[in-house]
C-alpha cells in the first residue's frame, strides 16, 4: 500500500507566522487597555480608586541623629511596599501651614517594574528615579533636618487639614502616617500643661470643632518621636497613647501600629 503524504500550500507557513504575530498584537493591546490612563505630571490615574497614604511630618521640633536614621529607615521599608499608583502626599506641620496645606510632595507610584513585552526597562527604571523616589526623598531629607523648636504643636488642626485634601477624600483606601511625639500643644489645648484625658478634651468647645472631620476607614501609623527632655519624657505614656487611639476611633479611624522612635 501506497501512502500518500499531504502537501501543504505554499502560503500555509507565512500565514501561522502572520497569525502568531497577530495574536502577540492582540495581547499587547489588551494589557496596555487593562493599564489606568493616568496624568503625565502626578502620574495619578485619571479615573478609578487607589490606595492614598498620607505622610505627616512633625517639623515643630527637633530629631536626634538616632530618630532621623531610624525615620528615614521607615520611609525606606514605606516605598519598598507601595502599590501600583498608589498616592504619597508628604505633608509638614508648622505653625504656618495649618490651613489648606500644600503637601510637599503629590504623587503617584508609577511603578519601577516594566512590562518587558512593550516597555523598555532602563527608560522605566530612570523615570521612577527622577520623577518619583527622588523628589520624595529630597522631601523627606528637607523635613527631617534638625529645626528650631516651634512656639507651638498643632497636630490636632494638621490631622484635619491633611483629612480635607482633596486628593486625599476620593477613596476608601487610606492611610495616615504621622512622624511626631504626638504632644498637642497650643493655647486651647496642650498635653503639657491639660494633659491626655480624652473624654476630658472632647467635653471642651475647643473640641468639638476638631471632631468633625472624617477619616472613615482610614488606618493610622504613628512613628511615635520618644523625647529624652526629662520634663517631657514622663508625658508619653501609655495614657497619652490611649488618647490617640480614642481620638481616631472618634472620627472613624483605627490606629494600627504605634512603633517608639528613641
Amino acid at each position: 500500500m501506497v501512502a500518500f503524504r499531504s502537501k501543504r500550500p505554499p502560503w500555509a507557513a507565512p500565514v501561522a507566522v502572520l497569525a502568531g504575530l497577530a495574536a502577540v498584537v492582540v495581547v499587547i493591546m489588551i494589557i496596555v487597555a487593562m493599564r489606568p490612563q493616568v496624568d503625565p505630571e502626578s502620574f495619578c490615574p485619571i479615573s478609578g480608586e487607589y490606595r492614598r497614604t498620607a505622610i505627616l511630618i512633625d517639623a515643630t521640633d527637633s530629631l536626634s541623629d538616632s530618630q532621623e536614621k531610624a525615620v528615614r529607615e521607615e520611609i525606606d521599608d514605606l516605598k519598598q511596599d507601595l502599590a501600583a499608583y498608589e498616592w504619597i502626599g508628604v505633608f509638614v506641620l508648622n505653625d504656618d501651614n495649618l490651613v489648606l496645606p500644600v503637601p510637599e510632595v503629590a504623587k503617584c507610584n508609577p511603578g519601577s517594574d516594566p512590562n518587558p513585552i512593550y516597555e523598555n526597562p532602563e527608560q522605566v527604571r530612570r523615570r521612577f528615579e527622577r520623577d518619583f523616589q527622588r523628589p520624595l526623598d529630597d522631601a523627606i531629607a528637607q523635613l527631617v533636618e534638625t529645626t528650631e523648636p516651634g512656639a507651638t504643636s498643632p497636630i490636632l488642626e494638621m490631622i484635619r487639614a491633611v483629612a480635607f485634601d482633596g486628593n486625599y477624600v476620593i477613596t476608601q483606601d487610606r492611610r495616615l502616617i504621622i512622624v511626631s511625639d504626638m504632644l498637642q500643644n497650643v493655647p486651647q489645648y496642650s498635653h503639657y500643661r491639660d494633659g491626655s484625658d480624652f473624654n476630658a478634651w472632647r467635653d471642651t468647645d475647643y473640641a468639638r470643632d476638631l471632631l468633625q472631620v472624617s477619616l472613615l476607614g482610614v488606618d493610622v501609623e504613628l512613628l511615635y518621636l520618644r523625647r529624652v527632655n526629662g520634663n517631657v519624657r514622663h508625658l508619653q505614656n501609655r495614657g497619652h497613647i490611649r488618647f490617640w487611639e480614642e481620638y481616631f476611633n472618634a472620627v472613624g479611624a483605627a490606629v494600627r501600629t504605634v512603633k517608639p522612635i528613641s
